[in-house]
């Protein structure tokens, strides 16, 4: 199972500082799953995401998402999971994403033999402790122009600038708000010749002026 690619990524990851014949044993347990574009994740299992993009979101239990950041290669998903927490976040797939599914036992076995591999994790659960904050402090002091600015970016970049349209309902989600609303906005991003809207979504045309109003710097 091992190949250059999967070697990379986890050399890459929170488990980099392990020794090599530690990867490969991870690899050699592990299961490469693919998630197709839209597909929802509830407490998964400990991850590596090998390409791809995941948005980790949380709900208000009515079907409304927030999302709190974007997770793409070598980062993990399910590290709380994995320390027996409970941790409310949610990932949807951005685009068709590809992920290594590390078995529970080896990784359980790694962490007894292995006591960097503590600090290491918790790094990485700290990534997605800043994007909740972040998050939290669009949502307190950013206009909605904004917070849709910063999310139409960052989505478009999980799909690599390949001028890929951002559905409305997408940004909504995003953000927390409803499609009437985020409509509304885009709208004036579009008449500041920022974006193009067509049937397939929202396209972005003036990276840098969105950056601007995101607050954001390259």
């Amino acid at each position: 199972m091992v190949d250059h690619d999967v070697a990379e990524v986890l050399q890459q990851s929170f488990l980099g500082s392990l020794p090599d014949h530690v990867h490969r044993d991870v690899a050699d347990s592990a299961r490469i799953v693919d998630l197709p574009a839209g597909k929802l994740v509830y407490e998964p299992q400990l991850s590596i995401v090998l390409a791809g993009a995941l948005r980790a979101f949380i709900d208000d239990g009515s079907g409304r998402h927030l999302t709190v950041s974007y997770v793409r290669r070598p980062h993990a998903i399910g590290i709380a999971g994995a320390a027996g927490q409970e941790f409310p976040v949610a990932f949807q797939a951005v685009t068709v994403t590809t992920i290594l599914r590390i078995s529970p036992a080896r990784f359980d076995k790694i962490r007894r033999n292995h006591s960097e591999l503590g600090w290491a994790a918790a790094k990485e659960l700290a990534l997605y402790l800043d994007g909740v904050l972040a998050e939290i402090a669009r949502v307190a002091f950013q206009p909605l122009r904004a917070r849709i600015a910063h999310h139409l970016l960052a989505l478009a970049d999980c799909r690599d600038w390949e001028h890929h349209a951002v559905h409305q309902a997408e940004l909504a989600a995003a953000v927390g708000s409803v499609r009437e609303v985020v409509n509304r906005t885009v709208g004036t991003l579009r008449e500041a010749g920022l974006v193009d809207v067509s049937q397939a979504g929202v396209t972005v045309v003036n990276r840098e002026g969105l950056l601007h109003v995101a607050g954001q710097r390259e």
